[in-house]
């Protein structure tokens, strides 16, 4: 998944990046002892920095032991979700089984896509697009909006917003393809 965060302005830039360096060993530390596996700890991490990102109005002084708190239960929060679905995910594959799993759609086109292209080249096939479909691009993978939140947000239907993200990711596979792009 590829995530772009905007901000406002580069004070909020710097805030937000004065967090993640501050608090991103105290916050794996805590996902750590909930969850004990390296990697899901690394996604707590990820998924805490997400929800600041979302919540950056409610952190006033970085430095303050209040957004310290603040952080580390929404890392603490993350965690034991994290904890919670791994035990009532379904048990892996076995090893030899694992190798012949296809997936159900074979042309998984946004995994392709974004295993294949690297970041700026995305943003700027993306910037290539018309402002209506930016936008609801944009809406959808870099803010994870749901498809009725972006139909509140553009004054359109859901069913309009389902539609022209079918279209939209269309567009970008064929803009992709035409380009040669998939040379990281």
């Amino acid at each position: 998944m590829l995530l772009v965060f905007t901000f406002t302005d580069n004070n909020e830039a710097a805030k937000f990046e004065q967090i993640y360096n501050k608090y991103k060993n105290l916050l794996y530390h805590k996902a750590w002892e909930i969850l004990h596996d390296q990697m899901a700890a690394e996604d707590a991490v990820s998924e805490t920095m997400i929800r600041v990102y979302r919540n950056m109005e409610k952190i006033g002084d970085p430095d303050s032991p209040q957004s310290a708190s603040f952080l580390v239960t929404i890392a603490k929060n993350v965690a034991l979700t994290l904890l919670k679905r791994s035990k009532s995910a379904p048990a892996p594959l076995p090893e030899d089984e694992d190798e012949s799993y296809e997936p159900e759609d074979p042309l998984d086109l946004e995994a392709e896509v974004l295993d294949a292209i690297s970041e700026e080249k995305l943003c700027l096939i993306i910037g290539k697009l018309d402002e209506e479909a930016r936008n609801i691009f944009v809406l959808k993978y870099a803010h994870d909006l749901s498809h009725k939140e972006i139909a509140r947000q553009l004054g359109t239907t859901e069913n309009n917003v389902t539609v022209r993200l079918h279209r939209t990711r269309k567009r970008l596979a064929a803009m992709v393809r035409e380009e040669g792009s998939f040379a990281v």
